[in-house]
């Protein structure tokens, strides 16, 4: 499995990082984590077919998380005619907006057949021949009332949770219990409504092999992030667009 960070800025871009996010690419074919960022532009400029992409998992309806998806699917509906995907979203109302707009430019055509959005709740599964996706759900929108979700991502052996937003200081113990509960091979937690000091005790108990944050805000929040490599069994590290993991 392949992991490549294709944004990992906060709520809005900054000029060195796209918004949220993520592509897989398993067995040549492509998953997104998120699609905040121009997805589509950014896979091309990783030399990666847009065509290819199977699926697109989100973990909460916040624009810097699925803006991308509109451009995407409106050049899957009109230009990228080999496109099968499967869209999974944790709300209707972006789904259509999304899909209106497109039809908006697009002289009223969607091709629903070959773009399919779902709508998502926390026992949503997903599993092909590649990997298997899971989702836990987190607390970022309690309270306007709104499903935020963790992903789980399992291949080949491997496992790497994606923690998405969380609520602010993790006061409600929102960081998923399941990196306390088995090994995973990586971790990806947001750091934008919380700060180092708030995540330390859930890496104390933490079994991954690997912690990685994104979604940094403020940037003086790196400093501190830095500081904690070297205190656990694992790397703590600081994402960046273009960086590239493999498990």
């Amino acid at each position: 499995m392949k992991i490549m960070f294709l944004g990992t800025s906060h709520g809005v871009p900054a000029a060195d990082r796209y918004c949220s996010c993520t592509a897989l690419e398993i067995n040549g074919d492509l998953y997104l984590i998120d699609a905040g960022a121009p997805a589509t532009d950014l896979l091309l400029r990783q030399g990666l077919n847009p065509e290819k992409v199977k699926a697109i998992f989100t973990t909460h309806a916040h624009g810097d998380h699925v803006n991308g998806i509109l451009s995407f699917a409106d050049l899957a509906n009109w230009y990228y005619k080999k496109t099968s995907v499967d869209i999974y979203m944790t709300e209707q109302a972006p789904i259509d907006g999304i899909i209106s707009l497109v039809k908006a430019c697009e002289s009223g055509e969607f091709h629903s057949d070959r773009i399919r959005f779902s709508v998502v709740d926390q026992d949503f599964v997903y599993q092909d021949e590649n990997l298997r996706v899971s989702l836990i759900p987190t607390k970022h929108m309690a309270g306007q009332g709104r499903p935020t979700y963790a992903i789980l991502v399992e291949s080949g052996g491997k496992a790497a949770l994606f923690t998405g937003d969380m609520s602010g200081k993790l006061e409600r113990g929102d960081f998923p219990k399941i990196a306390a509960e088995r090994e995973l091979d990586l971790v990806v937690s947001e750091m934008a409504h919380f700060g180092p000091d708030h995540v330390r005790p859930y890496l104390d108990t933490c079994k991954a092999k690997d912690v990685r944050f994104t979604h940094v805000f403020p940037l003086d929040k790196m400093d501190g992030i830095r500081a904690m490599n070297g205190a656990y069994p694992f790397p703590v590290t600081i994402l960046n667009d273009g960086d590239v993991v493999e498990l």
